[in-house]
């Protein structure tokens, strides 16, 4: 299919509009940090502040040590690097020099890519959601409500489509698409999104921001196996520091692996469940 150029220069009206619609915190978000505030003074008044303290550093040690174990499990090696970098679809979205970051999850599972892409296909704020942990996505703004049918009116989708991921109108733009083979997006706020309502999203610490997100499927064992790959390439300005880097690694780096590594599983567990009825209806 034929590449769409997605890089029309964004306008003022464009950093205005992204400013203005930028995720809110929700009230449901606020009850649980406000509940979690509760616990800790109730712990403070009954152990005392230094073992509180204590409590709360272990407690957030090991959550994010779950988080990166979570989104690293299946982290690409070396080599799957090298490939997002120079070869998969994809790679060329961003020239050499912009790319700050490369990294992504890979998984075997055993069904063909004709019985994973349609899942992908779907996958969309405005679709089938992303089959992830949506009660924890919702809890924290985001509309998403999972689907786990495969449904004929939401398999279409094309260069110029846009991949939602809030309802604020955040996501990334379709670049190019290979059924049963890839899907690349791209999303850069040094651009302007020409979907209805779309937005290039951006940390509003950052002055900007761009990323690709990649999928690729792989056939293995005769073509009833899928490598699948879920990578992303990201660029950010020269002059940003290394504390703001380490900042979007952690606010947004660690719960994008978690929901990555979660969104891979469930898709792959639902493609291996039809792979089965498929092959069982032969016999």
């Amino acid at each position: 299919m034929k590449q769409v150029n997605f890089r029309v220069p964004a306008t003022a009206a464009d950093a205005k509009k992204r400013d203005e619609s930028r995720a809110r915190v929700w009230p449901a978000t606020w009850a649980c940090i406000i509940l979690v505030v509760a616990i800790v003074a109730l712990c403070a008044n009954y152990f005392g502040g230094m073992p509180a303290l204590i409590g709360v550093i272990v407690v957030a040690v090991v959550g994010i040590a779950f988080l990166l174990g979570f989104g690293l499990k299946h982290a690409c090696g070396k080599e799957e690097v090298r490939l997002c970098e120079e070869e998969l679809p994809g790679h060329d979205i961003f020239a050499k020099k912009d790319i700050r970051l490369t990294g992504g999850q890979s998984f075997d599972f055993d069904c063909a890519p004709s019985d994973l892409f349609p899942y992908l296909a779907q996958m969309n704020l405005t679709k089938a959601g992303f089959y992830s942990f949506q009660h924890l996505e919702r809890l924290f703004g985001f509309h998403i409500r999972n689907d786990y049918t495969i449904r004929p009116e939401w398999q279409t989708i094309q260069p110029g489509d846009w991949m939602y991921y809030h309802q604020n109108g955040a996501g990334t733009g379709v670049v190019d698409v290979k059924r049963n083979e890839y899907i690349t997006t791209y999303s850069d706020t040094r651009y302007k999104p020409t979907q209805d309502l779309a937005i290039a999203w951006c940390p509003k610490w950052m002055n900007g921001f761009a990323w690709t997100w990649n999928f690729v499927l792989q056939p293995t064992n005769g073509g009833e196996g899928t490598h699948f790959i879920s990578y992303l390439q990201a660029w950010w300005p020269e002059n940003t520091s290394k504390l703001t880097v380490a900042r979007l690694a952690l606010e947004w780096g660690l719960p994008s692996n978690f929901m990555m590594h979660g969104m891979a599983r469930k898709m792959g567990h639902l493609a291996e469940a039809d792979a089965r009825k498929r092959r069982g209806s032969r016999r």
